[in-house]
């Protein structure tokens, strides 16, 4: 059934995508939400992990089990996330530096 619906939804069917992603959702946010222990965050990586699912699918060979597949992907979005919190947080923005001075002091 699963490879039916990834043929249909490769070849544009929104419908068979839809189901795709009601049929996995729940698992995929439990993962994430396993790996990153903050519910909104794991909602917006779920979410982010299903469009690239998207955008990933004709890419899909087959070699895996789709379970398998979907959750890679979902892990690659939390790692990614990870790195990118990690360089905020070792480069920090720099406040602008001021022209403007009172009395000697930058205002």
């Amino acid at each position: 059934m699963t490879q039916d619906l990834i043929e249909k939804a490769i070849k544009g069917d929104l419908e068979s995508f839809e189901i795709i992603v009601r049929k996995y959702k729940n698992s995929v946010y439990n993962l994430v939400l396993r790996i990153l222990n903050d519910r909104e965050e794991a909602q917006d990586v779920t979410q982010e992990a299903f469009i690239k699912l998207y955008s990933s699918l004709p890419s899909f060979r087959g070699e895996a089990k789709f379970a398998n597949w979907l959750y890679r992907i979902a892990t690659n979005v939390c790692i990614d996330r990870y790195r990118l919190e990690r360089r905020e947080i070792n480069c920090p923005q720099q406040k602008p530096s001021s022209s403007f001075y009172l009395n000697g002091q930058p205002y």
